[in-house]
């Protein structure tokens, strides 16, 4: 007659599935407070800070770890009030959550950071894995409220036009903003037009493409380019909507290849 087996059995989170080590996450997690205070603006916030502190020992009670990517970047050079410099960057991070058995389950942000020096790309990761976190585990929010870091109304230098708009004789004219910079589609990239002039401010470039009734623009550069690759493909974008003289018109502050299910696949294949 065999021996009865005594040895513990495994916690469900334990059991090597991501999902149920993230939903023991959400359940140990508690509501954070506000107790951070922006001096300048005078708000409260939670910083990543706390939810930081808050989290990582759950993370590692579940045995889950994260993993950042940064998919795409934009940077500029913008002038405050004051005339003084920011820098500008926009990242569009993905974060994927691995167990220790090797299961993962994944979220793609974007993160928005100013700095006067070298810590803008700094600010920005770290305003997107708040997001990821606070987002991905329903911790309890009143309501989103800026970051401490919150630096000073300011314009793009007038070298650099960053109002997208679907004709270039509405880039002065003070369009609306209808949205803010966390909205996010996945959509096909079908025929892009592309058009240029030069104005008082310098010589332009623009991208924009329909998909349906929505109509997405840029006069980036840098984004230009990264449609340009990825005209005909499904892409992940990012976007902040103005209200011009012709409707609504979706700005993309970042794109970046939507995977597809074999990159997906392949992802899955890692040893780790």
């Amino acid at each position: 007659m065999s021996e009865p087996n005594t040895q513990q059995q495994p916690s469900k989170s334990e059991s090597g599935n991501i999902y149920v080590a993230l939903c023991a996450i959400m359940e140990d997690a508690q509501p954070l407070a506000k107790d951070g205070k922006n001096t300048t603006q005078g708000f409260h916030f939670r910083g990543i800070d706390a939810v930081m502190n808050h989290l990582h020992p759950l993370f590692a009670r579940h045995q889950v770890v994260v993993l950042p990517d940064v998919l795409a970047e934009r940077s500029e050079e913008r002038e405050t009030k004051s005339g003084g410099r920011l820098i500008y960057r926009v990242l569009t991070v993905r974060f994927t959550f691995v167990h220790v058995d090797g299961s993962r389950a994944g979220c793609t942000v974007v993160g928005e950071g100013m700095d006067a020096g070298d810590k803008a790309a700094n600010k920005a990761m770290a305003v997107a894995l708040k997001y990821a976190l606070t987002q991905m585990l329903l911790l309890p929010y009143d309501e989103v409220d800026p970051d401490v870091d919150s630096q000073p109304t300011s314009r793009p230098k007038p070298s650099t036009p960053s109002k997208t708009v679907d004709t270039v004789d509405t880039v002065a004219t003070g369009e609306e903003m209808v949205g803010d910079h966390s909205q996010n589609a996945v959509v096909f990239i079908g025929k892009v037009y592309r058009k240029e002039g030069e104005s008082a401010q310098g010589p332009w470039r623009l991208w924009k493409f329909e998909v349906g009734e929505d109509r997405y623009s840029t006069f980036d550069v840098k984004i230009g380019e990264q449609i340009d690759v990825l005209e005909g493909q499904q892409a992940s974008v990012f976007f902040a909507e103005k209200q011009t003289k012709k409707g609504i018109v979706r700005d993309i502050v970042a794109i970046s290849p939507y995977p597809t299910q074999e990159a997906e696949q392949q992802n899955e294949a890692l040893p780790f």
